[in-house]
């Protein structure tokens, strides 16, 4: 389910994208492209044919401005003249220099202004000192002369559009799965890697261990002699945990949390938690000596579940003492 949300949420808006902007531009793109291929008196026969539509006539047609020629056509509206300049090729560039030259030939006629019809683009010095004429780059160019052209040309270039929009399309959400995938692949790693940590972080505050002496005291108060008493007292919470029942059941997970919560109980216990998944970390308090009564309570706890028995015990001396880390294996025991 991750991973289909991400995908949609990728995959939607560059659907969107891919066909209403990218679509569009491909038509475009190819349309100026055939444009460029045309005759120059065919691309500027359609240009004056377009201009018609804002009142303009052709008054004379060239075909083709020779060196040293500023302005290719000359139109007339309303009885005065214009003079437009072609610019057939898709690298064309018009800066302010062809502005100033087409300025110049306008003056010289007499003529009451021009235009700069190109397939390539208008550069921005071009446009901040445009004098009066009107510039028209590739786009405005084919917005133009697109209804101009003939039905076959116009739906070729659809066809041709709608192919390269479709492999896009595809490309696109093959990538958002893939992607969708990588989300979901990071997200399930982490609940992973934050279950184990909540498993290997519970540990047992150092106060428990004296709510569970006096029990253990109250416990042997029934002892035959005073000396069997002292002598059993620091096992019998392991006599107690022993013959508590196993906790059937309950997962890995769930076992591990109650592992912890019975060691926890037993007296010299400061601290402890599972530092890897076979290894439980126990860290003594000094009030109970090292020895196989201490190792046997915990040992007899973890033999309650059948999934961590083999665990390996490491024991962690109290601050300040000599005694150095010592690990060991409950089945060894």
């Amino acid at each position: 389910m991750t991973m289909l949300g991400v995908a949609v949420a990728i995959g939607a808006p560059l659907t969107i994208y891919l066909w209403r902007v990218r679509r569009r531009n491909h038509e475009i793109g190819r349309g100026l492209a055939a444009l460029a291929g045309m005759r120059w008196r065919e691309f500027s026969g359609f240009v004056v044919e377009a201009l018609q539509a804002q009142g303009f006539e052709a008054d004379r047609l060239e075909s083709s401005p020779k060196g040293g020629q500023t302005a290719d056509l000359k139109l007339t509206r309303n009885g005065e003249s214009w003079l437009l300049s072609c610019k057939q090729g898709l690298n064309y560039r018009i800066d302010a220099s062809h502005v100033a030259s087409l300025a110049d030939a306008v003056r010289f006629a007499g003529a009451s202004g021009g235009i700069v019809a190109t397939l390539g683009t208008i550069q921005k010095d071009a446009q901040a000192s445009s004098r009066g004429m009107e510039l028209m780059d590739g786009q405005a160019v084919w917005a133009l002369v697109e209804p101009l052209l003939p039905a076959g040309l116009r739906r070729e270039l659809g066809e041709y559009a709608q192919r390269r929009n479709i492999r896009e399309l595809v490309l696109a959400w093959v990538v958002a799965l893939l992607l969708g995938g990588a989300v979901a692949f990071a997200t399930s790693n982490g609940a992973d890697s934050n279950s184990e940590g909540e498993d290997a972080g519970v540990s047992a505050p150092s106060t428990a261990a004296s709510t569970a002496t006096p029990a253990a005291g109250k416990q042997d108060s029934d002892a035959p002699t005073a000396a069997t008493a002292a002598q059993d007292a620091p096992a019998a919470p392991a006599a107690v945990a022993a013959s508590a029942p196993p906790d059937s059941g309950l997962d890995e997970t769930q076992q591990r949390r109650k592992v912890v919560e019975r060691v926890r109980q037993l007296a010299g216990i400061k601290q402890v938690s599972w530092s890897t998944r076979s290894t439980l970390l126990v860290v003594m308090d000094g009030s109970v000596a090292d020895g196989p009564a201490f190792t046997g309570s915990i040992c007899a706890i973890l033999e309650n579940y059948e999934a961590l028995r083999a665990s390996r015990l490491q024991l962690q001396p109290p601050e300040g003492s000599d005694a150095r880390v010592r690990f060991m294996q409950c089945r060894n025991y």
